[in-house]
């Protein structure tokens, strides 16, 4: 497939932008779905299994506590690595070609991970791995957001964060089963994410983003795209209504996305695309200094306020069924609320569970909130890769979203270092005030200075 194109036709782009928007629903077939469900359950179901095997691991390798730390830190600098670099590669190359490089790698450096043999090894697969699971969260929620109506892209980008979310509740039980297998048993909870290898060979299922395809020139190709979307629409018995007619001020606003070439980060560093940068990389900052901070530390606060728990890792498997439950709610909710409002009351209920266990003085409240907590994480991240993907241009969307949320894994780096200064200053009640703070904080950011994205087009929104 070549990756050159033609001069783009502003019209004929504004004609794609309509004629998929006004689709009735999504017009993949049910193996591209599949494709993308696969691919957001194997991803996340990595970023929970290191941490369900690392006592395990730990004590194979015979790692110190500091040494067993390095893992998942260079996984967290791998995700900031690859979501921007194949982000950037996918706005050149296409979104599906770079989909699947990013699976292989997932697949690859999982399957590596379980035949490590020192810390050094195991650093190097999990770096690749992370920049594996950066890139396919990047990709993917861009890809979706590109083939989905207007009306669509958002609750189909939350019903594959729902995979997510099993993706996350099956891996400490998965490594509840097999880290009894002798000494090779956190070997084969890695070894599970090298299945990302299905969606990478199913790839070939999910069409390349017809929007793409029209700002690089090459119209012919996103019309067969639509065309085959149409007609499984129409084999399912659904009326499509005419295209619209596209008024001038509203073509007029599309040359901008068509000029394919040129993809420089510079691009998002001027208006009107700077503010909206700054806005959702904080969002993102925030965000994971948050999530990274209680996921990967909670246990030493419990601990700490002499929550003393007989199977750690039961409890966390327990806690954990909250998180396809929680990436279940905002498919009720994002068709009556604004993406930002949403944000933010997460954001806030976010802070509420952490308010909770700063609080309480027993299990009881302490296992609240950390339900509450586990509650709305995937609302936030699950509503925060739509919102990411909405705001950008076509030209400049998966470069955008790798930046952010690349960039917004600084936080996770960051996070274990802030905890423990906050454990050591103010103890574990301390920590888990500063915590809900920096979400509040969050809320306000998005709610205050984001910009509104729900029930338009992906052309209109991209260039107010």
């Amino acid at each position: 497939m070549t990756t050159t194109s033609a001069t783009p036709d502003a019209p004929t782009v504004a004609e794609v932008h309509a004629r998929l928007d006004r689709m009735p629903q999504w017009g993949i077939s049910p193996w591209a779905k599949a494709v993308f469900a696969a691919a957001y359950f194997f991803a996340f179901y990595d970023i929970i299994a290191l941490g369900a095997v690392l006592p395990d691991l730990a004590g194979s390798l015979h790692l110190s506590g500091a040494e067993a730390a390095l893992p998942l830190t260079t996984s967290l600098a791998g995700y900031v690595v690859g979501a921007y670099v194949f982000g950037s590669l996918a706005d050149r190359i296409g979104r599906r070609r770079a989909l699947r490089l990013a699976l292989v790698l997932l697949a690859a450096a999982s399957a590596a991970s379980a035949f490590s043999w020192d810390l050094s090894s195991l650093s190097l697969f999990r770096l690749l791995a992370g920049a594996g699971i950066g890139a396919q969260i990047t990709l993917s929620a861009t890809l979706i957001t590109e083939l989905s109506p207007s009306a669509h892209r958002a609750r189909n980008i939350q019903r594959n964060v729902v995979w997510a979310g099993l993706g996350d509740a099956a891996a400490p039980f998965i490594a509840l089963g097999l880290l009894h297998v002798d000494a090779i048993g956190w070997r084969l909870v890695l070894a599970v994410g090298a299945l990302a290898v299905i969606p990478a060979a199913l790839i070939g299922r999910v069409p390349e983003s017809p929007r793409w395809l029209a700002v690089h020139g090459r119209a012919a190709e996103a019309g067969r795209v639509l065309a085959e979307m149409e007609r499984r629409l129409r084999g399912q018995g659904r009326e499509l209504a005419p295209v619209p007619a596209r008024d001038a001020e509203h073509t007029a606003a599309v040359p901008d996305q068509a000029q394919a070439g040129g993809v420089a980060l510079t691009a998002l560093l001027r208006a009107p695309y700077r503010k909206r940068i700054i806005v959702v990389t904080g969002y993102w900052i925030l965000l994971y200094l948050t999530v990274y901070g209680f996921l990967g530390e909670e246990t030493v606060l419990l601990d700490r306020m002499s929550l003393h728990q007989p199977n750690g890792l039961f409890y966390t498997a327990l806690g954990d069924i909250a998180f396809p439950l929680g990436a279940a709610l905002p498919l009720l909710l994002l068709a009556r609320v604004p993406r930002t409002y949403l944000l933010a009351a997460s954001s806030l209920v976010f802070a509420l569970g952490l308010a909770v266990m700063a609080t309480s003085s027993g299990a009881t409240g302490l296992v609240t909130g950390a339900f509450l907590v586990a509650l709305v994480i995937l609302v936030n991240s699950g509503v925060g890769y739509v919102y990411t993907s909405e705001v950008f241009p076509t030209r400049v969307r998966a470069t955008a979203m790798g930046l952010a949320d690349g960039v917004g894994h600084l936080g996770g780096l960051a996070a274990p270092y802030v905890v423990l200064a906050a454990l050591g200053a103010w103890g574990p009640r301390g920590a888990f005030w500063l915590l809900a703070a920096l979400m509040v904080a969050c809320a306000v950011l998005i709610a205050s200075l984001g910009l509104r994205t729900s029930g338009r087009g992906l052309a209109e929104v991209g260039e107010v």
